[in-house]
């Protein structure tokens, strides 16, 4: 899914043609400029772009191929409901972006804007006129990308792999690793982005005066202003100016555009917000997972197959590892949220809230809108498959750090400080919806 959505970070880095892990003990060579080398996460383990993809999009295609399962409908619009139902995707996870931020760049337009969807493991876009675009993030090879085409015969709809999209990507923006990102631009009014004007990679740390520009935003944010809903215009002068006025507070669509193109009609704030926390915690584990099986191959091809551990350079690796785990989950750059906070569609805040594993009605998809974005502090995507999928002694060590923090007192450098209420709940829960945090208390001293 070659998109650059409303997401660059905070300052914009110019692309690279070289980038490396630096691991250490190991020496970086230079390389000429006419060399092209390969990602790193096309080196061996991972192999990104030549190994065979295994997630549930490639069993959904096989099951395809075998007529045991279909995508009815006789448009895309029903193509693309049916895909969701198939994925478990939320329709009122709706956003909408009018920005010419993405591979269909030529289909966006503010009357015509790319719509995304998600859940935990699931990306899914679409631009009226255009194919479906699919992220799958339950593929021990990292984030796999597709596309589906419904303007062709029933039998000849396909998920297709793509790699093309990694031009965008797969940068630091999202950890030199195949991830996503969303983008904030100052949009013309044909969603063509200024980008001599700038823009923003928006992530949890992000202030809301910097986050959106480029798509529509639905719901309540009181004086907080933000950057969407609007485009460039001309001034008296001449002089392009943004569109200060209106954008804000925004409950109805239909003075923007056409919604009936669309399965719902927002573009909720708090699913943006959501999504946002939830592509900075994939993107980090992906990155871990990649960074972690590329240093043990090269751990082991320096030392006659051999990989331990608990030796120096590895030890300090799996802590730096299990740090970035850490802060990702528990919301350590999180941006306050001023005022009243947020209010997004009640159709979203219970969906959303409803999946997820609870004790006690306790959940961390518990959301509160108020100060913060959710009642515990602690990731609900501790649950989701890219967390599972991390190497077991990364995994191991950040649950058993994360049991020491919630009652041992343990405290590390970079992360929010919690209330004993907070801590306590937020154990009770894991303790019982958690089987890895079970084991890791089970293990404590």
């Amino acid at each position: 899914m070659k998109q650059q959505p409303p997401f660059l970070p905070r300052k914009s880095s110019p692309s690279m043609l070289y980038r490396a892990w630096v691991f250490v003990g190991l020496l970086l060579m230079s390389v000429p400029v006419t060399a092209q080398p390969k990602e790193a996460y096309d080196l061996a383990p991972v192999n990104y772009s030549r190994a065979k993809d295994d997630n549930t999009i490639t069993r959904l295609q096989a099951a395809m191929d075998e007529q045991r399962r279909t995508l009815p409908g006789s448009d895309s619009r029903q193509i693309l409901k049916a895909l969701l139902d198939e994925l478990n995707i939320p329709v009122a996870s709706q956003t909408l972006v009018f920005s010419k931020t993405s591979k269909q760049r030529d289909l966006i337009s503010p009357t015509n804007p790319r719509v995304l969807y998600f859940n935990q493991d699931f990306y899914v876009g679409y631009v009226p006129g255009g194919i479906i675009e699919v992220i799958a993030c339950d593929d021990l090879k990292g984030m796999m990308f597709y596309s589906f085409d419904t303007s062709l015969p029933q039998e000849k709809r396909r998920f297709e792999r793509t790699t093309t999209c990694l031009s965008c990507h797969s940068n630091a923006n999202t950890h030199d690793v195949p991830g996503l990102l969303v983008r904030s631009v100052y949009p013309e009014k044909d969603g063509q982005p200024l980008l001599d004007w700038g823009s923003f990679i928006t992530t949890p740390a992000s202030p809301m005066s910097e986050r959106w520009g480029g798509w529509y935003v639905t719901g309540k944010h009181g004086d907080d202003k933000h950057m969407g809903n609007k485009w460039m215009t001309l001034s008296t002068d001449g002089k392009k100016q943004f569109r200060e006025q209106d954008g804000q507070n925004v409950q109805d669509l239909s003075d923007y555009l056409n919604t009936d193109a669309y399965l719902t009609n927002t573009s909720d704030i708090v699913a943006l917000m959501v999504m946002e926390h939830q592509i900075e915690v994939h993107n980090v584990l992906s990155s871990v997972r990649m960074n972690y099986l590329r240093r043990v191959y090269l751990s082991r091809a320096m030392h006659d197959g051999q990989f331990d551990p608990k030796d120096e350079s590895s030890a300090k690796m799996i802590r730096t590892h299990v740090s970035e785990v850490l802060k990702a989950l528990l919301f350590a750059n999180e941006t306050p949220l001023l005022g009243d906070g947020v209010q997004g569609s009640e159709a979203f805040t219970q969906v959303f809230s409803k999946r997820g594993k609870s004790y006690n009605d306790w959940s961390l998809r518990d959301l509160r809108l108020q100060k913060r974005m959710f009642k515990y502090r602690c990731s609900y995507m501790i649950h989701s498959a890219s967390f599972k999928m991390l190497p077991e002694p990364v995994k191991s060590e950040t649950l058993r750090q994360l049991h020491a923090i919630l009652t041992k007192d343990l405290k590390l450098s970079g992360l929010p400080e919690l209330s004993r209420r907070e801590k306590e709940r937020i154990h009770l829960i894991l303790l019982n919806t958690h089987e890895g945090y079970q084991k890791a208390a089970s293990e404590a001293p």
